[in-house]
């Protein structure tokens, strides 16, 4: 009985937080966003919540390593660079 309790209290919450939008959209974008609903069995409103996150959120800086990284590996040589020769640079 406890747990419905706190499922009914989770869910007046959220219901809280949520806002109801209208969006006037080409059929053709209707029935594309209900094709996808469907097939991901998700909601409509989650699926439109999901391309709001990925389009219009704050974008996170990639680091330099993720930047770079299909060039890592990509050149031959010693991994540790302290042991090649160091011909040319004064220790000849």
């Amino acid at each position: 009985m406890q747990a419905q309790k706190e499922y009914f209290s989770l869910m007046e919450t959220v219901t809280l937080i949520m806002e109801i939008v209208t969006l006037k959209m080409d059929r053709k974008y209707i029935a594309l966003l209900r094709e996808q609903a469907k097939a991901l069995g998700r909601s409509q409103a989650a699926i439109v919540g999901d391309l709001i996150k990925q389009h219009l959120a704050p974008k996170k800086r990639r680091s330099l390593y993720e930047r770079a990284k299909d060039l890592c590996g990509s050149i031959r040589g010693p991994k540790d660079l302290s042991t090649r020769p160091l011909a040319g640079y004064g220790r000849d």
